[in-house]
Formats: structure tokens, C-alpha cells, sequence
């Protein structure tokens, strides 16, 4: 038999006693976890009420709640509401019985539309809160969105999880992970400030004033971080390309192509319809790094393909290149920390769940999440292809370390300070990657979607 019909198909997995099941555990204690993410979402939204019982005026509100004004600037605020949502239709779906289905989505749908009514209705009481209608939607199309991609992420994971992978899983999990917080940096650069023009101003304004505003220059010790970002970006994209059988897929790499050029094309666009000022370097060096990346993978990972077999090193191999891009993010000096200033010092804040997003009301905070997000995805996806091939260690416990050093290490950065929100963000990510790892790999190994092991579990699944 050839190594490449030997990769053909999963192997099955050595389950060790010590493994958390984590599918498992987050359909036991679905609602627990449906509402410790309500409570998140309450946090995010009701903080600094300055709560107000007149009923006249929550009338008054509700009046206005029902016709809003809109502008600009509530684009910022539907931006978040949206990526708030999305983690709760996540939540909803992977703590469902598996395999999800349609109706799962639309009870997503239906408890994120109840939970933001709830949420705006209390805002109706408060001095320093806004209630809309327009937010309602905006959540209720959160909680949709998150809910059908993890749908139709989860039914693609299990069929490539039965045709055979470079890792153990999907290689576009990494791959998809990586480029959504390296697209995060264009919006929110980790190492400098951006900001060009307020949002008085309409978006072609806004354009129009960055396009014609003096061009930032960017010094390469910042510019480190999207290099990194994207080149490994790159690589994990080539694996993505030809994780099957090891030979290049040209319509896949194509597509993948097309996928980044877009990402690159419509960051430094939005940018500028942003306000963010324009940076000299930033745009040529981000593609240059991307295509690096993409070249490098192409050109070695079949040398590692075949030096490497044993899939849970490889997963190894692309988690300690992760890991690379979290520290050059998290411990990059701000550059913008000058000696007047200081260095801002952490606060009780950063040790409140939820407290940084309230703090952050701008475009950057979406994507320091999505930034967050991403990598913690990315960590995840590593780590489940380990333990999807019967390696015990490292698992679940291993991304909650990483979360917490990374953020525990801005202690000693300047300009930079630990956020457990933070970390939060990176675990959940994490966690949720590797459920759904874990329902794909159930839905592989079981024909019968409506089996009893498909439902609760079976004997040969993974454990994370």
C-alpha cells in the first residue's frame, strides 16, 4: 500500500482515559454553557446602565427604539452586534445533539432574537443606553450567521474527515482561522495607532480624507506582526490546498487565491472608508508575505509530508507556528508609548469578563476580537488534531495555557496590559473548533446520522 492510500482515511483513535470529552461535555451541560454566554452577552450590553424606572420614559424610548436614527457610526455598532451574536448561534448549535440540523439553526435563531429582546427591553430603563430595533436585527442576524456556518462547517468537517487529511482534520480549519486574524490586523494593527478622522463624516468622506492625508510610515519592527500573520497565513493555506492526497488541487488553489487577494483588497479599502490612515508599506507588505507563505508551503510541505507521517506531529508543527504568530502579536511593543505618556497600567477592568468590549466602542475593538477569535481557532484546530489521533496531550488544558501566557506576558510590553476578556475569546474559540472537530469526526465514522453513537457519542471518538 502507498503512503498516500495509507492517508486515504483516518485511522482510528487511541481514546485515552485522561481526555476531556468536550463533546460530550458541552451537550451535558448545554444549558449551563447557553447561559453563561447570555451572560456575556448581558455583561457586553448592560453595563453602566444608569438605570432610570420611569415607565414614561421608557415609553418615550421605546418610541424612538421603534424609529431610529441611523448613521455611520451605528455601522460600528451593528459591526459588533453581529460578532457578539455569532458566538452565540455557535454556542447554541455545537451544544446540540449531533449531527446538527436545520432546525437546530433556526432555534439559534429564535432564543438570539429572545435574548436580544430581553437585553434591549432593560435598555429601555437606562439613562446612558440606547434600545433599537435596528440592534435587535442586527443581533437576531448575529445569532443566524454563527449558527449556519457552524451547520455548514460541520457537515464539510465530515466528509473531508472521510476522504483523509494532512493533520488529522480539515486543513481550511487552520487555514481559515489564520487568515481571519491576519484580515483582523488590517483594522486594527496591534503595534500602532491609525486613526485619521472621526465619524461625523459620511464613509466616501471619510475615504476621501485618508486618500488625501500624508501617508504613515510604518517602521519594519512594527510591520513584524503582519508579516508573520500572513506568512504563516500562507502556509497553512497550502496545506488547505493539498490535504488530501498530498498533490496540488489548482481549482482550490485558486480559489484560496482569490479568497486573500479579496481579504487584502477589501481591508485596506474599508480602512480608508474607516477613517484609519493610510500606511506606506502595509498593503505591498502583507501580500508579499502572504504569497511567501503560500510559495513556501507549496514548495515544502510535500518534503514534509513524507519526512513527517505521523499526522499528530504534523498538527504539532503547524501549532507551534500558531503559537509563533500569537506571541509576535501579543508582545509587540506599542509603538506609540512614548515616555510622556507612559505605560498604561491595568485595572480592575481588565479582570472583568466582557468589561473591554464596553470600554472599546470603535471598529477596532470587532476586530480585536475576530483577531483573538481566530487565533484561539487556529490553536484549537492543532490541538483536536492531535488528540483525534489518539495522542492524550497536548488538549484543552494546553489552550487555556497558552491564552493566559499570552496575554499574562503584555505585563513586561510596553504600552500593553492583560485582559482576561482576552482570553476568554481565545479558549472559546479554541473549544469551539474542538467540538466541532469532534462532531465531525462522529459523523465520519458513523453512517447512520440518527445512530445512538452519532447522538451520544461513540466509543472510538476522540477526545480533546
Amino acid at each position: 500500500m502507498t503512503a498516500t492510500r495509507a492517508e486515504g482515511r483516518a485511522p482510528a483513535p487511541r481514546p485515552s482515559p485522561r481526555g476531556i470529552d468536550i463533546s460530550a461535555l458541552a451537550l451535558r451541560h448545554a444549558t449551563a454553557l447557553r447561559m453563561a454566554y447570555f451572560v456575556c452577552i448581558a455583561i457586553a450590553t448592560l453595563l453602566r446602565l444608569g438605570l432610570d424606572p420611569s415607565l414614561g420614559h421608557a415609553l418615550t424610548r421605546l418610541q424612538r427604539a421603534l424609529d431610529p436614527t441611523l448613521s455611520f457610526r451605528d455601522l460600528v455598532d451593528a459591526a459588533r452586534n453581529v460578532a457578539l451574536f455569532l458566538g452565540w448561534g455557535a454556542t447554541w448549535v455545537l451544544t446540540a445533539p449531533a449531527p446538527t440540523r436545520g432546525r437546530d439553526v433556526v432555534r439559534a435563531t429564535c432564543w438570539g432574537l429572545a435574548a436580544s429582546v430581553a437585553v434591549e427591553s432593560v435598555q429601555l430603563f437606562a439613562l446612558y443606553r440606547t434600545a433599537s430595533i435596528a440592534d435587535v436585527a442586527t443581533n437576531t442576524l448575529g445569532a443566524l450567521l454563527g449558527a449556519l456556518v457552524l451547520w455548514l462547517a460541520e457537515r464539510r468537517a465530515t466528509l473531508d474527515m472521510r476522504r483523509g487529511t494532512t493533520i488529522g482534520i480539515p486543513g481550511w480549519m487552520p487555514a481559515a482561522a489564520l487568515m481571519l486574524t491576519a484580515f483582523g490586523l488590517a483594522f486594527a494593527p496591534s503595534s500602532r495607532p491609525t486613526l485619521a478622522i472621526g465619524w461625523s463624516s459620511s464613509p466616501l468622506e471619510r475615504a476621501r480624507f485618508v486618500l488625501s492625508a500624508a501617508v504613515l510610515d510604518v517602521s519594519w519592527r512594527s510591520l513584524a506582526v503582519d508579516v508573520t500573520s500572513w506568512i504563516v497565513a500562507g502556509v497553512a493555506v497550502a496545506i488547505a490546498i493539498t490535504d488530501r492526497n498530498g498533490r496540488l488541487r489548482r481549482w482550490q488553489l485558486a480559489a484560496w487565491m482569490i479568497i486573500g487577494g479579496a481579504l487584502l483588497a477589501t481591508a485596506h479599502l474599508g480602512r480608508a472608508m474607516a477613517g484609519l490612515q493610510r500606511e506606506a508599506m502595509t498593503g505591498p507588505v502583507q501580500s508579499a508575505g502572504f504569497a511567501t507563505g503560500l510559495a513556501l508551503g507549496l514548495v515544502l510541505i510535500p518534503r514534509w509530508r513524507a519526512t513527517v507521517t505521523a499526522r499528530s506531529t504534523r498538527a504539532v508543527h503547524l501549532g507551534a507556528l500558531v503559537v509563533l504568530v500569537g506571541c509576535v502579536m501579543a508582545w509587540s511593543p506599542a509603538s506609540w508609548v512614548t515616555s510622556a505618556s507612559g505605560t498604561p497600567m491595568p485595572s480592575w477592568r481588565q479582570l472583568v469578563p466582557m468589561m473591554s468590549l464596553f470600554q472599546r466602542q470603535d471598529l477596532s475593538s470587532v476586530f480585536l476580537v475576530l483577531q483573538k477569535a481566530g487565533l484561539g481557532a487556529a490553536i484549537g484546530a492543532c490541538l483536536a488534531a492531535r488528540t483525534r489521533m489518539g495522542q492524550p496531550r497536548p488538549g484543552v488544558r494546553a489552550a487555556i495555557l497558552v491564552a493566559a501566557l499570552l496575554e499574562l506576558g503584555q505585563v513586561l510590553i510596553p504600552g500593553r496590559y492583560p485582559d482576561v476578556t482576552d482570553v476568554l475569546i481565545t479558549v472559546a474559540a479554541a473549544g469551539l473548533v474542538a467540538v466541532l472537530v469532534e462532531r465531525g469526526d462522529r459523523g465520519a465514522r458513523d453512517p447512520e446520522p440518527n445512530s445512538a453513537s452519532a447522538l451520544n457519542g461513540s466509543p472510538g471518538a476522540g477526545r480533546f
